[in-house]
């Protein structure tokens, strides 16, 4: 099902074997029998960021609706944004006897590293990110490759020029490719590029844009730079269109940007934030295998699963139907991907 608009946070849905979980053990019987809390730090900025925060908050919000959990039980604290900071709210946390602690977002990796060592009895989870080795962690992460892929044929089906472009950071290089075969299967004589990383700008934007692309697919969530130049390097003789990714980059609804914004990939933080406390508060740890050489434990979400999709805006609702096909095919299992 497509939306016309840009949604951030799609109706809820619980993963199969986690409902399956909660229907075993009556939600009140939780509170009742085993009391446990669960700590939430936020990043930079908290709720209200229109970003991966609130997307947080969403879940958080539903599991203590769900469980008639209170402040007590679910408490949520905010970063200052230095790494200093977010190891001393972790660890203090931990200190409280939290048997949950949920880390949001990549930028805690380092600190939730730290800290896990320092704590094997306690069970931490980072929201978004898979790079923390630890048996106590659980990486709560997204198959970007999915999201590439959509983003492919959103590009190839609203590309006027057959040409088409990607940015994003070294760390996604890798589903370039990915969006390359999406491309292809709505356009196949299209051509890519590609400006990949660390300290994209606006020039990275105006190179694609002079090489003659006219949709770019953007996984740089760090700053608003690439939006920002759209702005000025968009014309109506020279019209740029941008598929984003929500809510990593929270910029995506500035007013400015609907003006040539098709859609953005969406990653369901707020699944992922309830799938983590439904486990804690059955006295279950997420631990699937995502990185057996690493040690990498967690729960990957999928197209598939449900934990991904492609979000349109009315720009990009002309193109809804290859992307319902392609949603469709990954669901199926028929598109065979790079990662």
């Amino acid at each position: 099902m497509f939306m016309n608009e840009l949604v951030l946070f799609p109706v809820r849905k619980l993963g199969a074997c986690l409902l399956a979980l909660a229907l075993i053990v009556p939600a009140t019987s939780v509170q009742a029998t085993n009391p446990i809390r669960i700590a939430i730090a936020y990043d930079l900025g908290g709720r209200g960021d229109h970003g991966i925060n609130d997307a947080v908050a969403v879940g958080v919000d539903a599991i203590k609706k769900k469980f008639g959990l209170t402040s007590l039980d679910v408490r949520e604290m905010v970063t200052n944004g230095s790494e200093s900071d977010r190891e001393k709210r972790l660890q203090f946390l931990a200190d409280a006897n939290y048997a949950l602690v949920i880390a949001v977002g990549s930028a805690y990796a380092k600190a939730v590293n730290v800290v896990c060592l320092a704590n094997p009895n306690t069970q931490f989870a980072i929201i978004n990110d898979s790079s923390v080795a630890n048996l106590n962690v659980s990486n709560m992460t997204f198959q970007n490759s999915d999201g590439a892929y959509l983003a492919g044929v959103l590009a190839g089906a609203a590309t006027k020029s057959n040409k088409v472009g990607f940015i994003g950071p070294v760390a996604l290089a890798n589903i370039y490719a990915d969006f390359q075969l999406g491309v292809a299967s709505v356009k196949p004589k299209a051509i890519t590029y590609s400006q990949i990383s660390d300290y994209v700008s606006a020039k990275d934007v105006q190179s694609l844009s002079t090489r003659g692309a006219d949709v770019i697919f953007s996984e740089w969530s760090t700053t608003s730079d690439v939006q920002d130049s759209f702005a000025t390097l968009s014309t109506k003789q020279h019209p740029l269109y941008l598929i984003g990714v929500s809510p990593d980059q929270y910029f995506l609804l500035n007013k400015n940007g609907q003006k040539f914004l098709l859609g953005a990939v969406t990653r369901r933080l707020d699944l992922a934030t309830e799938d983590v406390m439904i486990a804690a508060l059955h006295s279950v740890t997420i631990e699937d295998v995502l990185d057996p050489n690493l040690g990498i434990f967690g729960q990957l979400y999928s197209v598939k699963s449900g934990g991904e999709s492609m979000a349109l805006t009315n720009l990009g609702s002309a193109y809804s139907k290859p992307v319902a096909i392609a949603i469709k095919a990954l669901k199926a299992g028929k598109i065979k991907l790079s990662n």
